[in-house]
């Protein structure tokens, strides 16, 4: 689990918690308890916070239950590609 996966699309998109806890239909402590790691992300909300944020589900489902930032690691995949061609 990678909470900070949250807080850095939530920062990137310029979002409150206040903000992204009203378009969620949720309260402000509830994301604050997720993005602290003391509960859990449900798997039903994360289409709804991949809109919010505007990425793909997959993407912030990865970045949050696996705690890899996908951005980072496809670059070195690509640079390793390119170095070894």
């Amino acid at each position: 689990m990678n909470p900070e996966a949250l807080e850095r699309l939530r920062f990137k998109k310029g979002l409150s918690i206040t903000e992204v806890s009203k378009m969620m239909g949720k309260t402000p402590g509830w994301y604050s308890r997720i993005k602290d790691g003391k509960q859990v992300l449900k798997p039903k909300y994360v289409v709804p916070l991949a809109q919010i944020f505007g990425v793909n589900p997959d993407q912030l489902s990865r970045e949050y239950f696996s705690g890899f930032q996908l951005e980072e690691t496809s670059r070195k995949v690509g640079e390793q590609s390119a170095s070894t061609a």
